[in-house]
């Protein structure tokens, strides 16, 4: 596989340059509904332009317009996951939307809501349905579901996982080999890993983001809900939901984890050897690996009630009001990206997960994973996973509520009960106008 895309960089710049008269009028239609030229396809995508991850999206876009010479594929580079679906808003609303993109689950609802998006079922029905469906593993088909219709393919796949410091865990007496299996596993290990200097931390036990995703894994490990099956409701103030945040703050109130790191923080501090264990994104793994100097290991999220793992990452979407030659072009930029060995080649070189169930079959991610085996763990995670939450309307607003909770009440400025009943009536709040 890595033979194929080595001369990708050099036709990268080719389509680019083929790109410059098609764009030329402003909106890329030239040649896309006439059939006088090639189809240029705008692509946004939520990564820096400096960064890794956009060199090898490049080398992708290049490799498919190799194997479909009519279409070019441009990829835009358009900062975060929210500064995507921004611009994909503001574009779309001027009437010159792009034609791809990657959105996270929630921002699909918003895409929906606001008609921005195509819904996939015509196309996945002349592939074969549930047949072509199957490629895919169902808890990221999960998050390509609004409301019981398809309206995009799993791409750029995540979930939390458990990593931890083997060198750390010998040094405290633990078995290296054993990682935390449930909550008070894990407390009880942070507090024989923690250190402290003259009242001061200098290894955190466990650090937890401050993030909705990861509250959301905890609620559900505890036998909650986050939001009905429609996006109507929530249930962020449950019973189970405020004895999942209860149990966060007391890592923190008992000084075994900071109050507040976000996800690049705790990688940082992973690897630097500033705690022992942390939860984090399985698209850190590609850091961890190279950037480690100890022995470190993965494991699935520790459980209570449950062993449940939410999904998390991008999902490849069709725009609205674009002609139809350009809807098919995109679609099968959408197959061909989530293809066995596009899947394979973005899951070695990112972290990601491979989301097509083929890609383990192959043979340059037979040798990936015999290399790394850590690399299937969040695969065999998938057994335990639901779709990312909160699967609802103007799910990115009911995120926030959520992250509001959890970093107030891990920072001691309000109680867990109170943080998540202030977290549900912002959402019902929200919410009100679908409950007509």
């Amino acid at each position: 596989m890595k033979k194929r895309f080595v001369s990708a960089a050099v036709l990268v710049l080719a389509c680019m340059l083929l790109a410059v008269p098609v764009m030329a009028g402003g909106q890329n239609d030239k040649g896309s509904a006439t059939g006088d030229g090639p189809i240029v396809l705008r692509f946004y995508f939520p990564v820096g332009v400096a960064g890794p991850l956009a060199t090898y999206m490049g080398e992708m876009a290049a490799e498919f317009t190799k194997a479909h010479p009519n279409i070019i594929v441009e990829p835009i580079y358009s900062g975060g996951y929210i500064e995507t679906i921004q611009r994909a808003l503001t574009s779309s609303k001027a009437g010159n939307p792009p034609d791809v993109a990657l959105l996270t689950a929630a921002d699909i609802w918003t895409g929906v809501d606001e008609k921005i998006i195509l819904p996939l079922g015509p196309f996945i029905k002349q592939e074969g349905g549930d047949a072509f469906l199957s490629r895919y593993f169902e808890a990221f088909l999960d998050d390509c579901d609004v409301a019981g219709e398809y309206y995009a393919l799993p791409f750029q796949k995540s979930t939390p996982i458990f990593y931890y410091n083997k060198d750390m865990f010998r040094e405290a007496g633990l078995d290296p080999n054993k990682p935390p299996a449930t909550w008070t596993e894990m407390k009880d290990m942070a507090q024989k890993l923690v250190q402290k200097e003259r009242g001061e931390t200098t290894r955190w036990g466990v650090e937890i983001p401050i993030d909705q995703w990861l509250l959301s894994c905890f609620i559900f490990q505890n036998g909650g809900q986050i939001n009905n099956p429609e996006g109507t409701k929530t249930f962020l103030n449950s019973s189970e939901a405020i004895g999942a945040l209860e149990f966060l703050q007391s890592l923190s109130a008992e000084g075994l984890m900071p109050a507040r790191r976000l996800f690049g923080d705790s990688s940082a501090d992973f690897v630097a050897g500033k705690t022992a264990m942390m939860y984090n994104s399985t698209g850190s793994m590609a850091f961890v690996k190279e950037s480690a100097t100890f022995d470190w290991g993965v494991a699935f999220l520790p459980e209570n009630k449950k062993r449940i793992v939410a999904t998390g990452g991008g999902q490849l979407v069709i725009m609205s009001g674009i002609p139809e030659a350009r809807q098919k072009a995109a679609w099968e930029f959408l197959k061909w990206m989530t293809e066995p060995e596009q899947a394979a080649y973005w899951s070695m070189k990112t972290g990601y997960v491979a989301v097509n169930k083929g890609a383990f079959d192959v043979p340059e991610m037979k040798q990936y994973v015999e290399g790394f085996p850590y690399s299937i763990a969040a695969r065999d995670q998938l057994q335990y996973a639901v779709g990312e939450p909160p699967s609802t309307h103007n799910a990115r607003q009911i995120s926030r509520f959520m992250t509001d909770a959890i970093e107030g009440a891990l920072a001691g400025r309000v109680t867990p009960a109170a943080a998540l009943n202030s977290a549900q009536a912002e959402a019902e709040k929200v919410l009100q106008a679908y409950n007509k």
